[in-house]
């Protein structure tokens, strides 16, 4: 078995390999896709494992943001497992940063904690309805809307230029996601939560949403705000396809401690398009 980081021209056995693990039109069967997410060695590293015949029969895949690199799209083939392969994989991806986590379904929090990584509070997501909407319903407020942006489109950080990402500057300092195919403006960064919503209510959205860690302090702003938690609303997490009642829950770990004033951005691993975005 060899383990290596995967460069563009690998990409025909990659997408022979994602193609067996993933359903249909993941993002990761977009060559551009993972040119954005991989090809750069400052955002991140694809990091496989080729058998005797060069077939990738692994992968773990390395995003880096605030100094680390967050580990997403692992999957190892049967005949993989129990060789201390992921454990090589791993190795190549803290030669660049401290490892951490979002996103860990079962298996990998079961594999977190024989690792005996750190787990912390979920990451939450707050959301406001347009106080403009009379019914609330999911069919009402994740209705399709037409807004006018195109002045206010966006490329200029790595995040943005994300392939099918609509990023946006909303006033002054704010950025986000436009989504209006769900009637929604995905919250990224800001200063003036009041800015914010004028604005976004002016142009047509339904709905706003911001995810973060349970130790970002401008979720106090939201709260006097009036933005609750997702569970609490009628807009869910999972909107491609839509999945009403379906709300966040994604759990944020790390192998080393963390300083206390750490932030999980919407940007660092894959929590900010999984089930949403793409």
């Amino acid at each position: 078995m060899i383990t290596r980081e995967a460069t563009i021209e690998d990409w025909d056995k990659l997408l022979v390999f994602f193609k067996k693990i993933y359903r249909e039109n993941h993002p990761l069967q977009n060559k551009e896709f993972w040119e954005w997410q991989y090809g750069d060695a400052i955002y991140g590293r694809s990091l496989i494992c080729l058998n005797e015949n060069e077939i990738v029969v692994g992968h773990v895949g390395a995003n880096f943001g605030g100094g680390l690199a967050w580990i997403i799209n692992v999957y190892l083939d049967e005949e993989c497992r129990g060789k201390g392969i992921l454990g090589k994989l791993y190795a190549i991806a803290r030669s660049y940063y401290p490892l951490a986590a979002t996103a860990a379904n079962e298996a990998g929090l079961g594999l977190y904690k024989n690792m005996r990584w750190i787990r912390y509070y979920d990451l939450v997501r707050y959301v406001k309805v347009n106080p403009k909407i009379e019914s609330v319903t999911t069919e009402n407020v994740c209705a399709k809307v037409e807004v006018s942006v195109e002045d206010k489109i966006i490329k200029d950080t790595h995040y943005f230029q994300q392939p099918s990402l609509k990023g946006i500057r909303i006033g002054k300092t704010a950025t986000a996601v436009s989504q209006e195919n769900v009637g929604g403006l995905r919250l990224v960064d800001f200063e003036n939560i009041n800015e914010v919503e004028s604005n976004a209510w002016e142009l047509g959205y339904n709905w706003i949403d911001y995810i973060s860690s349970w130790n970002d302090l401008k979720t106090k702003e939201l709260e006097k705000s009036g933005w609750v938690l997702d569970f609490k609303t009628v807009v869910p997490w999972r909107l491609n396809p839509l999945e009403k009642n379906c709300f966040c829950d994604i759990t944020f770990l790390s192998e080393a401690p963390l300083d206390n004033n750490f932030v999980v951005h919407r940007s660092y691993s894959d929590h900010g398009r999984i089930g949403s975005l793409i």
